[in-house]
């Protein structure tokens, strides 16, 4: 296998690894293989063979065989059941039992990958010092809190990124969409492409497409939630997921759309989005 693909395996590996809390010899032992060999293939210097390769699909429920080609996977949902109770392994410091999830992280895996690229050693050390692992970030379908996107958006804040800039930003969503990227790509309208993105069950807001051109909108599924008041404060968690459709539409090219906007509309919190297609 390539260096590129051993290195997404590594990762795969060590983010499943950590979410379940294992250690290298109790995930080996699950696995069937020396606590050598996970090593080895964490440390990107060895690929698995097909044989172990699908004996960890399927002892962990990983939903698709060809994972590794996006540096990303995604778990069972029945994987997340333990979260209010136990709390996250790959984020300790933050309060999951209340199930104030916002997104999935498939959301702002994009903008990590911007971080990485260009922000590294300030990012790794903010994610330390906030218990936040960077495995986290390759479970594509990891449930995000309100106070973790909140934690998150607030390093873009104080790196100059703010809710303007990150209309601007040209995001990579190869690695964030997994295995919905090959429907996305394939949707024969925006109609479609609105469908698919709506599939993501965590997110609290709805996006509609009206069928006219150069405008969706954006609609709270689920009203009167206690948290919202602290998301009206965060401009750029707001903007960036009234956003994220435009986004998604540039990176499948069924836009080429400019200068996004959002307008607010005062009757039950409903926002549209405008741009020049």
């Amino acid at each position: 296998m390539s260096k590129e693909i051993n290195s997404s395996i590594a990762v795969l590996f060590k983010s499943t690894r950590k979410f379940h809390r294992l250690q290298q010899t109790e995930f080996s032992a699950i696995l069937g293989v020396t606590q050598g060999t996970i090593s080895k293939i964490e440390a990107g210097s060895m690929s698995p063979e097909l044989g172990l390769w699908f004996k960890f699909l399927r002892a962990f429920n990983i939903q698709d065989p060809y994972c590794f080609t996006y540096y990303g996977l995604e778990l069972n949902e029945s994987a997340f059941q333990n979260l209010k109770t136990e709390g996250a392994a790959l984020a300790s410091g933050f309060d999951f039992s209340k199930g104030n999830y916002i997104f999935s992280v498939r959301k702002i895996r994009p903008l990590f990958d911007f971080l990485v690229k260009n922000h590294s050693k300030t990012f790794e050390a903010f994610l330390k010092q906030n218990g936040i692992a960077k495995e986290i970030f390759y479970i594509l379908n990891h449930p995000i809190t309100t106070e973790l996107a909140d934690t998150f958006f607030s390093f873009l804040e104080d790196n100059k990124i703010n809710a303007k800039s990150v209309a601007l930003l040209d995001l990579n969503f190869d690695h964030a969409l997994g295995r919905q990227m090959k429907q996305l790509a394939s949707s024969e309208s925006v109609a479609d492409l609105f469908t698919i993105i709506n599939n993501d069950e965590d997110s609290i807001l709805e996006y509609e497409f009206t069928g006219t051109k150069g405008e969706y909108f954006v609609n709270l599924k689920k009203k009167n939630l206690p948290f919202m008041k602290s998301l009206e404060k965060s401009d750029l968690v707001m903007n960036y997921s009234f956003l994220y459709p435009f986004h998604v539409m540039k990176s499948t090219k069924s836009i080429k759309g400019t200068g996004p906007a959002i307008h607010e509309i005062k009757k039950d919190q409903r926002w549209q989005v405008t741009y020049a297609s």
